[in-house]
């Protein structure tokens, strides 16, 4: 008895152990994959993912042309910017659905999505783009549903300080530094004042770790 009982405990012992081995393993193979995610913040019931903001952060990474490991850690405060980027553009993009009317062609697609991945190729040399994607969850639908919202973004902020007559096309023709800096702050503030409107009407939670 005594020996069956220390063999039924080392037999315990070992599946334990083989357990802990086995979702551990499953866990890192996954990892490989797509990311642990988690929701870091809600703008009006609509979920912001950590998943997302990591794409985010490497998304701005590449396109400015800047080498950083796919899947690194990113800083708190580079999560923050991320965020803060990501619940404003969803406000943004929630009031061109109301006003509409603003056209993203497949061919500025496809022209933005193509000069994306070939800085990612100059970056990234041996890894696959959709191996990419999938590290962050997306494909190359939701990539391209990603670059529109790009465009969207850009296209309504510049539609709505058309309304105050301050473009960023017009910027180029003043002339004198001063004029050019008085504009960019002028610009900067239309700016901040358009998203402060937008974050007062919306519902905005942000998970106490970002």
């Amino acid at each position: 008895m005594k020996a069956a009982k220390i063999i039924n405990t080392k037999t315990g012992i070992f599946i334990t152990l083989f357990l802990s081995a086995f979702f551990l393993f499953i866990r890192q193979c996954s990892s490989r994959e797509f990311l642990t995610d988690g929701i870091a913040a809600s703008v009006d019931n609509t979920p912001i993912t950590l998943n997302e903001l990591y794409f985010l952060y490497n998304f701005g990474m590449i396109n400015d042309l800047k080498y950083r490991k796919i899947g690194e850690a990113a800083s708190k405060n580079d999560l923050r910017r991320s965020l803060t980027i990501s619940i404003n553009r969803l406000l943004i993009l929630k009031q061109e659905k109301k006003i509409g009317g603003i056209p993203v062609s497949d061919a500025d697609i496809n022209s933005f999505a193509a000069d994306f991945k070939k800085k990612f190729g100059i970056l990234h040399k041996n890894i696959k783009f959709d191996a990419f994607l999938k590290t962050f969850g997306f494909d190359e639908r939701t990539f391209d549903i990603y670059v529109k919202d790009i465009l969207l973004e850009k296209l309504f902020i510049n539609e709505r300080l058309r309304l105050f007559l301050f473009t960023l096309e017009n910027a180029k023709g003043i002339d004198g530094g001063a004029l050019k800096e008085n504009y960019a702050k002028r610009l900067s503030s239309k700016l901040k004042d358009l998203l402060s409107r937008l974050r007062a009407g919306a519902k905005i939670e942000i998970n106490g770790n970002y």
